[in-house]
C-alpha cells in the first residue's frame, strides 16, 4: 500500500488577475518551488506534480508564440516539459493564455537530506504578463 510522504503547494495567486508581473520574451521563470519531506520513504518515491498560470499578452506578437512549462527536480534533472503554441490570431492585446501541466516522477532516488526539492519554471517567445492563477503542488508516496 501506498505511503503519503509530504504535499506542498507554492501558490503566486489564488484567482485571476490578481497580479501583474512582466515575463519578458525568451526568458525564463521560477514561478514556483516546493520541498517535500522524504524522511519515511522506505522502497520506490513516486510524486504528482501539478502547475497552472494565466498570462495576458499586452500587445499582439509579431509572429506564432509558444509558452513552455518546465518541471526540475534539484538543480539539473528535468522531470516534464509541456510546449503550447499561440497563434497571432489568438494573441490579439488582452488575450489570455491559461497553460497546465501534469507529471509524474517516479522511482525517484531519496537525496542525502531527504528533501526532495521541485522548481516550475514558465517561459514565453513572446512578452507577456503573468495576471495569475498561478500554482505549483507536489505530492510524494512511497511503498
Amino acid at each position: 500500500m501506498a505511503k503519503l510522504l509530504d504535499a506542498r503547494t507554492s501558490q503566486n495567486a489564488s484567482y485571476g488577475n490578481t497580479i501583474s508581473i512582466p515575463l519578458p520574451a525568451n526568458t525564463p521563470v521560477a514561478i514556483g518551488e516546493v520541498g517535500l519531506d522524504a524522511t519515511d520513504a522506505n522502497g520506490n518515491i513516486r510524486v504528482q506534480l501539478s502547475g497552472i498560470a494565466e498570462l495576458a499578452f499586452p500587445t499582439t506578437p509579431p509572429f506564432d508564440s509558444v509558452i513552455a512549462f518546465s518541471i526540475v527536480r534539484g538543480t539539473d534533472s528535468l522531470v516534464a516539459y509541456a510546449l503550447y503554441s499561440v497563434s497571432v490570431s489568438e494573441a490579439n492585446p488582452n488575450a489570455v493564455q491559461v497553460v497546465n501541466i501534469n507529471a509524474s516522477d517516479f522511482n525517484v532516488p531519496l537525496p542525502p537530506s531527504n528533501e526532495l526539492v521541485y522548481t516550475l519554471y514558465l517561459f514565453c517567445t513572446a512578452d507577456a504578463t503573468r495576471i495569475g492563477i498561478e500554482s505549483f503542488n507536489a505530492v510524494a508516496y512511497s511503498d
